[in-house]
């Protein structure tokens, strides 16, 4: 006659529950890593976004405080160099009205030059869902959408975003509406949109303006 020890006898798992845990694993992975590259891939093309926001936030309001236009140059061509945008936070000569250009070598806390990350990009300007008709200035070979941010001293009212023409001789051009500098985000196909309103305020959309 068996007797009870009194000890509880542990019991293991049977192979066809190891297989069966290890098969439910693989599929939640499945789901779970394109979910999580998707999550990825729209918040880095956000954080550029982002970036560029309060980059042109930070012209339009030292623009007003410092009562000097100031310009921002967001590289349109050659596509190599659509990585790149700068921005004036103080003229180069106010007595003169001369401006920095991206010919001009980054000067802190007075011209600046900013690089998209993650490998992305800038696409040519949009406005009511079609491209935008501009004159690039052309800078050591490359062309330029040049934005000015005004300071209210003549025609223009205080922090009015105007595109310049003309460089040479400032010739600024108004907007009729928001127009939208593309974010390209090429290795995932996604595009993002930083949108700047007539009145100047920057703001970020997948949808084009």
């Amino acid at each position: 006659m068996n007797r009870e020890t009194g000890r509880t006898r542990a019991r293991g798992f049977s192979l066809i529950e190891l297989i069966i845990v290890v098969a439910v694993m693989m599929i939640l992975a499945g789901i779970a890593v394109p979910a999580f590259g998707t999550t990825l891939a729209r918040s880095r093309i956000q954080t550029n976004a982002a970036q560029m926001i309060q980059d042109l936030r930070l012209v339009r309001d030292t623009a007003i405080a410092y009562q000097q236009d100031l310009y921002v140059y967001v590289c349109t061509s050659p596509a190599s160099g659509q990585t790149v945008y700068y921005y004036e936070l103080f003229q180069k000569d106010p007595l003169n009205k001369i401006h920095y250009t991206p010919a001009d070598d980054p000067v802190s806390g007075q011209f600046v030059q900013k690089t998209a990350l993650y490998g992305m990009g800038f696409g040519l300007p949009v406005q009511s869902g079609s491209a935008y008709s501009f004159t690039p200035a052309t800078v050591g070979g490359k062309g330029y959408l040049v934005l000015a941010y005004c300071c209210g001293k003549l025609s223009n009212f205080r922090g009015q975003p105007v595109v310049v023409s003309d460089t040479s001789v400032p010739t600024y051009v108004a907007f009729s509406s928001a127009i939208g500098i593309p974010v390209v985000d090429a290795a995932n196909s996604r595009t993002w949109y930083v949108t700047i309103s007539p009145a100047g305020r920057a703001s970020s959309s997948p949808v084009s303006p």
